[in-house]
């Protein structure tokens, strides 16, 4: 049998672990620069001041890039040299079988022998290994310069920010740096365009350019063997539009009166075909007479389809850790750097506080497997990937901030940093007039319901219960988060909505929309409007009427100073969020 899915998934770890470590130091980098650097700078020498950080900052990331793309360029190459022995070692003994049965002539057994040696083989596998190698080094170009220019806008916003006084340098800094380790290092797939993490853009590339590798090789060796059937593997989980064409015999010439044609059936060649982009996998020669199928799915549909959403779901567990290493790793860079001991205190608490996020994380990613029966896939969350030390000072910091919520929690409700519900209020007509008219009847009874249950579900907690809620009141999905500054995975889960709806969830502090609330309305193209309800029952609600969805990075980053200095212009929240709602055309209430 050729490469199996699991062999395939696991070929990139050597090098992922490399580039996960890379664009942890590069942001931690980062983020020591925006803290050393002296935001009260008059503002005729701040370009000076700037240009000099970014071409420090410029030359140690490509140090650090050179180093790890050397050592990585040796690890692909082994990589591709073991997968492709393996697939052709496998092929190898299929056509002996075949010759020793008399379906082959014993004449191909010279061509059989002589095949790896080829001047052909040898380009191909030569070709595959290049165009790889040169697509990790236009990643890796691609993140050095997207770290630069995010250095660029971390400082201008941030000397913004301070210019205009509505923050302080050392909140400012804070931001930045909280930024930028939710942002990670983004890198630009130069032929398509796409943008992704650097250790997902690379573990595309890897898996990808050697499962078409392997299947080109091949191709050329059932070519010279006159093999003119092959078979396709199946593995469960597979994804829908694969699960088509999985396990079948096919034919490499076209016209034959039994099997379908190879190229047409899967799209061998193409992105989204066999061999393309992530595809696990891979095929071998058939011979009739000798072969019997060996990779027919022995189970449904319905199974697979089931394991491939739990699969899905897996990812977004895993992406959401990952976010959250990267956000540990700029707080620990940022941190290191700092001298001042209040704002040093400033970010070993949210080390702590996103220590203990990361943690509960880990445990719903472990709870999802336990439920599925899925496996854990380490590559995909690396937890020594974000380095040993802050992966240590992280454990040591969520132990410290569960025991000091749990000193704080075990005391009387008035020393508790959340709010009992006002059942008095939730139950009168009040209440359920601040939803009329918000949408239509029976959508406005439904959020006026929701918007009880959440608050009743957290009494007395600093937990948030969110639905979603389709435009006919129907609730489509319900999601928790355990303290109501844990932003979880419900970010990834609301993108991957594909219904539209409207959120409905609790504010136990009694706050109105955050802006981050607010930004999600925008961000998340099938969410119409959102609504928070604090534990006194008082209703918030943010949508974008006739506005467009959709704005500019500029944009985006004028419409949270705009917000932010609303809130400093009028103190109160509730204010700044409609003077903030006026001047970008969404309706407040």
């Amino acid at each position: 049998m050729a490469l199996t899915p699991q062999q395939l998934d696991k070929l990139p770890e050597p090098v992922i672990q490399l580039m996960s470590e890379l664009q942890d130091e590069i942001i931690s980098d980062i983020c020591r620069r925006i803290k050393k650097t002296n935001l009260l700078t008059p503002a005729a020498e701040w370009q000076l001041i700037k240009a000099n950080q970014l071409t420090l900052s410029s030359q140690e990331v490509k140090r650090r890039i050179a180093a790890k793309l050397k050592i990585s360029e040796k690890s692909v190459k082994e990589l591709y040299t073991d997968a492709v022995r393996t697939a052709i070692r496998e092929d190898e003994k299929i056509y002996k079988f075949a010759m020793a049965d008399g379906i082959l002539s014993g004449d191909y057994r010279e061509k059989l022998t002589n095949y790896t040696r080829s001047v052909a083989f040898s380009n191909a596998l030569k070709k595959g290994l290049k165009n790889t190698n040169g697509l990790m080094r236009n990643l890796t170009n691609s993140a050095a310069a997207a770290a630069n220019r995010q250095l660029s806008d971390a400082l201008d916003l941030a000397y913004l920010e301070v210019a205009s006084g509505a923050f302080t340098p050392q909140e400012a800094q804070f931001k930045a740096v909280k930024k930028l380790g939710a942002d990670g290092i983004k890198c630009v797939n130069y032929k398509s365009g796409r943008t992704d993490q650097l250790d997902v853009a690379v573990r595309r590339a890897i898996v990808t350019g050697i499962g078409k590798t392997c299947g080109d090789l091949q191709l050329g060796l059932a070519d010279e063997m006159d093999c003119q059937l092959v078979e396709v593997s199946s593995h469960l989980g597979a994804r829908p539009s694969h699960a088509e064409w999985q396990g079948q015999i096919y034919s490499l010439v076209k016209g034959h009166p039994k099997y379908p044609y190879f190229y047409d059936a899967t799209g061998y060649g193409t992105g989204d075909g066999l061999c393309g982009w992530n595809c696990r996998h891979s095929f071998f020669p058939y011979f009739a007479g000798l072969s019997s199928p060996a990779n027919e799915p022995t189970f449904s549909r319905v199974e697979n389809e089931q394991v491939y959403r739990d699969t899905q779901k897996q990812r977004v567990y895993e992406r959401a850790i990952r976010k959250s290493k990267r956000e540990l790793a700029a707080l620990d860079g940022a941190r290191s750097a700092e001298s001042d001991p209040a704002a040093k205190a400033k970010y070993d608490g949210e080390f702590a506080r996103k220590s203990a996020v990361l943690k509960r994380q880990e445990a719903r990613l472990s709870e999802h497997l336990k439920n599925t029966g899925l496996l854990p896939d380490n590559s995909r969350v690396r937890v020594d990937g974000f380095g040993k030390s802050v992966s240590q000072k992280a454990v040591h910091a969520a132990k410290r901030y569960t025991a000091g919520k749990t000193n704080i929690n075990s005391g009387s409700n008035n020393s508790r940093p959340y709010y009992p519900a006002n059942a008095d209020f939730l139950n009168s007509s009040a209440f359920k007039k601040q939803f009329e008219g918000l949408f239509n009847p029976k959508l406005d009874k439904a959020v006026c319901k929701y918007s009880q249950l959440a608050v009743v579900e957290n009494d007395n907690k600093p937990s948030e219960t969110i639905y979603l809620l389709s435009e006919s009141g129907r609730k489509l999905q319900k999601l928790t988060k355990k303290h109501y500054s844990d932003s979880g995975d419900v970010g990834g889960t609301l993108l991957a909505e594909k219904r539209k709806f409207i959120l409905v969830h609790n504010h136990p502090n009694n706050t109105p929309l955050s802006l981050s609330d607010i930004m999600a309305l925008n961000d998340v193209d099938n969410m119409k409007a959102i609504i928070s309800v604090g534990h006194d029952g008082k209703a918030c609600t943010v949508t974008m009427g006739n506005a467009k969805k959709s704005v500019t990075t500029m944009e985006i980053r004028s419409l949270k100073m705009a917000y932010q200095r609303n809130v400093t212009k009028f103190g109160q929240t509730n204010e700044a969020i409609q003077a903030f709602c006026d001047e970008v055309g969404w309706i407040y209430g």
